[in-house]
């Protein structure tokens, strides 16, 4: 897909504890340094959720009695790196993904190494989200939302690679899905320019055997035709109208929101694999 065919930047220094959280008492082996003495890049993985910290709880896996005071030590974390001049970037912990992830690569996950390994995957580098010294839950919802656009990219791709175009190469055809890019890109421009100022949540499905695929995102449109949307946001939606171009999958565009001219407002289009219907 034209997203996934930019070059990664190389994996960066990762900060490594023995347990599924971070700490504070893990800042000394974060602050790494490169032979010319700068400071490495750190990543850290955070559980961005009270439902992901009780299933650790549960399974015996932090040593924290409540998020709370889970949070109080990320936070004291990302403070402490932050006046030593270490450059942050956040993974989202998601403990069921961690134990797909193991399982994929024949991973054991009790061994600290695969936390590792888990956080600082090159592949899930679109889920990586650089700590600019944002308040902690601004920052959990930016992880929180990348992960979330990271699960659904990666199912797209095994979509692709299931294919019978992928079989020889293990990839779907890049020209293929240029082409089928820039039909869904059109697509969506054309709907968003047609609904005129206002505030919109823009819902993209593709249906396949398993479950729907299913991307969002909020935007802003003005005066003018000018789009105010999350850059990552709107490539999400371009990619997934390109996933059901590309294999002839149907699906569903809603748009829905306010408008200061027409108050509240909604729009369904219906797709057939091809083509676009206005319900």
């Amino acid at each position: 897909m034209a997203k996934h065919a930019r070059t990664r930047s190389p994996r960066p220094a990762v900060c490594h504890s023995a347990a599924r959280v971070i700490t504070p008492r893990d800042r000394r082996r974060c602050t790494t340094t490169t032979a010319s003495g700068r400071r490495k890049p750190t990543m850290v993985g955070v559980v961005t959720n009270r439902a992901d910290f009780e299933r650790l709880v549960a399974d015996g896996c932090t040593p924290y009695a409540t998020y709370a005071d889970y949070l109080r030590d990320v936070d004291a974390l990302l403070a402490g790196l932050r006046r030593d001049g270490v450059e942050v970037r956040g993974r989202a912990f998601s403990p069921a993904d961690f134990e797909d992830y193991c399982a994929e690569q024949g991973l054991s996950p009790t061994e600290g190494d695969s936390h590792l390994v888990y956080t600082a995957d090159p592949e899930a580098e679109d889920e990586w989200v650089r700590w600019q010294g944002e308040p902690l839950p601004e920052f959990l919802l930016q992880l929180d939302r990348a992960h979330e656009r990271g699960l659904v990219r990666r199912r797209l791709d095994r979509m692709l690679a299931q294919t019978a175009e992928a079989a020889l190469t293990g990839h779907f055809p890049e020209q293929l899905l240029r082409i089928a890019y820039a039909r869904g890109a059109e697509a969506l421009r054309g709907f968003l320019l047609g609904a005129g100022a206002g505030s919109f949540t823009a819902v993209c499905s593709i249906f396949e055997p398993e479950l729907p695929v299913v991307a969002w995102a909020d935007l802003r449109l003005e005066e003018g035709g000018v789009l105010r949307i999350d850059d990552e946001d709107l490539d999400l939606l371009c990619e997934v109208l390109c996933v059901g171009h590309a294999l002839n999958l149907p699906g569903v565009l809603t748009l829905s929101g306010i408008s200061p001219e027409r108050g509240e407002v909604g729009w369904e289009w219906t797709f057939d694999g091809d083509s676009f219907q206005r319900c």
